[in-house]
């Protein structure tokens, strides 16, 4: 993982961030309500702000991390 990049968020980042966050609740059936949309969220952000960009690659390493938290 590269340094942590200091950088505004464009909307399309936004977007990919949000469509990481929502898949990983879907994979992993977390509802709405759920105390556990705040982790999810922070590891999305944290994940991309230190360079993982690829969608997919982005995806995998939330649920992998996920995975290791249970």
């Amino acid at each position: 993982m590269t340094k942590w990049r200091n950088e505004p968020m464009l909307p399309n980042h936004v977007q990919l961030c949000q469509r990481v966050f929502d898949a990983a609740r879907t994979a992993r059936a977390i509802p709405p309500e759920s105390d556990a949309n705040d982790p999810v969220a922070a590891l999305v952000l944290t994940l991309y702000r230190h360079g993982v960009r690829d969608e997919e690659e982005l995806l995998r390493r939330v649920l992998q991390a996920l995975d290791e938290k249970s």
